[in-house]
């Protein structure tokens, strides 16, 4: 299924509430009636770092890094996309984080 969208890669329908984009002043980038994303971006830029990346985002310089609508992840660093982060896209292959165990460490209590 193909989500339709304007030539700034604004949808023309909004995902969760289906109301009609209308504004795509650049500043606009959530749904007037329901207060979803309207236009998918890369979570992990400056813009979207206070909410919850450890690391410096990659896309430093950038405020934004726009992505496809049916785009889960970002290609450039692997993070996940507003949609992804909000649930409007299906993820067929969520992503997997491999969590190392500490070596050399004694068990409590010993």
């Amino acid at each position: 299924m193909k989500t339709e969208t304007h030539e700034n890669k604004y949808l023309k329908h909004c995902l969760n509430c289906e109301s009609e984009v209308t504004s795509l002043d650049p500043d606009h980038i959530f749904c007037d009636q329901c207060g979803y994303p309207i236009r998918n971006e890369c979570t992990n830029t400056g813009k979207y770092n206070s909410s919850g990346f450890e690391n410096e985002p990659l896309h430093q310089d950038e405020e934004e890094y726009l992505l496809e609508p049916t785009a889960a992840f970002c290609p450039k660093c692997s993070a996940e996309s507003l949609f992804n982060q909000r649930g409007l896209i299906e993820v067929k292959h969520p992503k997997v984080e491999i969590i190392k165990k500490p070596t050399g460490e004694i068990p409590f209590p010993f």
